[in-house]
């Protein structure tokens, strides 16, 4: 169970010297902020449009939270590097650098915000030399401020996460989202993995609807395992630490290393619950994140 609202500031002066101090407590006062401008536009019409797809939806909120979330974050850091979903969608770049980089996403969930299902989450990455050094998720109608930072734990409103204690994949709940491609090849292999997951068998399969939450369930130990191919950087960056921080492991759905930039992961409890699922992935080719842009 979640706590009061605040995550872990540290006045202990030897973790006060890290140098990325200043920029957690940036992140998560300014998660803070875009999540209560969500809650209000909650409140107001949404107006909504597409980008990729049908599904693929965008509203004027994603948008506004998207820059108040930047301009903060520029006037306290103006030398770092932004990554952000909307920005990516008009135009700018999505390159990983060594610069410090800041990886958002606005409203991730925004097909559950325009329908109102209760699972909508800012989410604030932090790389340095491309290495992932905080993440800030808050599900910010469920009021829950998940924070991890390397080296130092994981905490929902200041509580210490901690995974499942589930080694069995019989006993497991298994976390997967549809995406936002319907090409027949694509549903067909997704719905082909699901019913071959099920088949193991496993307890249950879930979906909240926003990556970031679903990865924050499996560090909270609700889930023990979440997997996708079609995600983005902004979707997975925060929540993989938070992951990793809480005990769990990341990998490609190849059972490779975990990589940010490749669109597909699988978060787990344990080593061996990964590699039985993976087993069962059935996976499709997806464009990097940082694969060049074709020019319009």
């Amino acid at each position: 169970m979640c706590g009061i609202i605040k995550a872990p500031i540290s006045k202990n002066p030897v973790e006060m010297a890290d140098p990325w101090q200043e920029a957690y407590d940036q992140a998560v006062a300014v998660a803070n902020t875009a999540g209560e401008e969500i809650r209000q536009a909650l409140e107001n019409e949404i107006k909504v449009t597409t980008k990729s797809s049908s599904v693929d939806l965008v509203t004027k909120t994603d948008q506004r939270v998207e820059k108040i979330i930047i301009t903060s974050l520029k006037s306290k850091f103006p030398t770092h590097s932004f990554i952000g979903e909307e920005s990516v969608a008009s135009g700018q770049p999505c390159v990983l650098t060594d610069n410090p980089t800041w990886i958002i996403d606005p409203v991730d969930g925004t097909i559950n915000f325009v329908h109102g299902f209760p699972f909508v989450a800012v989410s604030i990455a932090f790389a340095v030399n491309k290495e992932l050094e905080f993440g800030v998720v808050y599900s910010c109608l469920e009021d829950k401020m998940y924070t991890g930072r390397k080296g130092k734990g994981a905490f929902c409103n200041g509580e210490k996460l901690q995974v499942s204690d589930v080694t069995d994949i019989h006993k497991s709940i298994i976390i997967s989202e549809h995406g936002t491609d319907r090409s027949k090849e694509k549903v067909n292999k997704i719905f082909s993995t699901m019913q071959k997951i099920l088949r193991i068998p496993v307890h249950g399969l879930r979906g909240s609807g926003t990556a970031a939450t679903n990865m924050c369930l499996v560090a909270s130990g609700a889930a023990e395992a979440f997997f996708e191919i079609g995600i983005h950087c902004w979707d997975i960056a925060a929540g993989a630490v938070i992951v990793r921080e809480a005990g769990g492991i990341l990998l490609d759905v190849s059972g490779g290393p975990f990589d940010v930039m490749s669109r597909r992961m699988v978060s787990a409890k344990c080593q061996a619950i990964a590699d039985r699922l993976i087993k069962e992935i059935e996976i499709f080719p997806v464009e990097r994140d940082d694969a060049p842009r074709q020019q319009k």
